[in-house]
């Protein structure tokens, strides 16, 4: 804390938020690692879509069901506990690896079930933490800061994630993983701030999760923008589906061009999470949100319509490049204004009820574009898309937006 007339030291001088960063980076980067790694080595050794497709089955059921539930148990328990405990946990969840080969794949998805159960609890802490070690002042710059971590450890973590397994299987992702999980629980311990369960009032009618869900209804920001992410995200699902078919089908593309495409949404995300901490005190949260939405689907309308005048591969890397900049200040302004605009005491269910909305709305747009691709032309299912995050962005600027001066 700042005594009147003393100027707040800066984010970077903050000890406790460069171990937050830090942990970030770390854990993020393990999480790619294992996300690319396991269904690569599955498929691999199965051959079969099926197979390979119950892993991602298993992250969307245990994101969807644990997620309010993740998000009350940190409400009740001190954050870096929390963290720290569920970083060895991650660690130890590894073990049923050693026992996968060719011929025995079913300890995989013991592993994949552990990992997505502890997900909907670490991630949560994660993002309860931030406001415990910073200003509220400095919390617009932090989430950019954590918006370029994130994006440093999918481009490295994703990266390693695919060379590891090609060079060695899971013996050295394994190796990697757990010695990335259990720095971070070494690293979290020695924060200083004060990481406790906030006081919760003993009498909340109606249970702890009706509680948040009561937050959530009562404060306008909150209750549009959980909502509109969530059906932002069917646009994100379905864009899983129908990047596939757009690679192969209009680009001619093997394939090969997947990673390279996917993986340089990750630089210009670099580039808009470092303008965002630049402009932190001139752009409100609610605005970067509004604006993020928007910004996808321009970008998104540019990227399906390109063909119309070119095939070349590098125009579509340079455009998923620029879909990173949007996708910054979607990720920024959502987390700020989550972290400013709900109680402290609810702010762990709260993102666990976001966790659940995201993982509804990815599978909702997943089958809709995997039926509608099987029975209409592609091009209006591609351009109907980028209208689900403009019509979002739109709508935030209504909803959201205007909410900007009247924090409480």
């Amino acid at each position: 804390m700042t005594t009147s007339g003393e100027r707040e030291p800066g984010l970077w001088q903050n000890r406790d938020f460069r171990i937050a960063w830090s942990s970030v980076l770390v854990n993020d980067t393990g999480d790619w690692v294992l996300a690319i790694a396991l269904p690569v080595y599955v498929f691999v050794e199965t051959r079969s879509g099926s197979t390979t497709a119950v892993l991602f089955v298993l992250q969307f059921l245990t994101a969807a069901v644990l997620g309010p539930i993740g998000g009350s148990l940190v409400d009740r328990w001190n954050l870096k506990r929390v963290l720290v405990w569920t970083n060895i946990g991650q660690a130890l969840a590894l073990l049923p690896l050693l026992a996968v080969n060719n011929d025995r794949i079913w300890p995989a998805f013991i592993t994949m079930g552990l990992q997505s159960a502890l997900v909907p609890i670490n991630n949560p802490a994660s993002i309860s933490l931030l406001p415990r070690v910073v200003s509220k002042n400095q919390l617009t710059q932090a989430n950019a800061a954590f918006a370029a971590a994130s994006s440093i450890a999918r481009l490295g973590g994703a990266s390693l994630g695919g060379v590891l397994v090609a060079w060695g299987g899971l013996g050295p992702v394994i190796v990697v993983d757990a010695v990335s999980f259990l720095a971070v629980a070494s690293a979290i311990g020695f924060i200083r701030s004060d990481t406790s369960a906030a006081a919760i009032p003993q009498d909340e009618p109606g249970g702890r999760l009706r509680a948040a869900l009561r937050t959530v209804a009562t404060r306008p920001p909150l209750r549009s923008v959980l909502s509109l992410h969530g059906y932002a995200q069917i646009a994100q699902g379905a864009f899983v589906v129908l990047f596939v078919v757009f690679l192969v089908e209009v680009l001619g593309d093997d394939g090969s061009g997947l990673g390279l495409i996917r993986g340089t949404m990750a630089i210009g995300a670099l580039i808009g999470a470092s303008l965002i901490g630049r402009l932190s005190g001139r752009i409100h949260a609610t605005v970067l949100f509004a604006a993020g939405l928007i910004g996808m689907g321009v970008v998104s309308v540019l990227f399906w319509n390109a063909p119309l005048l070119t095939t070349d591969l590098w125009v579509y890397v340079l455009l998923f490049a620029l879909s990173g900049l949007p996708g910054s200040a979607l990720s920024v302004g959502l987390f700020t204004t989550i972290q400013s605009r709900t109680p402290r005491p609810t702010l762990g269910r709260v993102v666990g009820f976001l966790g659940t909305t995201e993982a509804i709305g990815v599978a909702i747009g997943s089958i809709v574009a995997g039926v509608l691709v099987d029975q209409y032309d592609l091009a209006p299912i591609l351009n109907g898309q980028a209208a689900i995050y403009i019509t979002a962005g739109v709508l935030a600027l209504f909803l959201v937006a205007p909410h900007r001066n009247r924090w409480p």
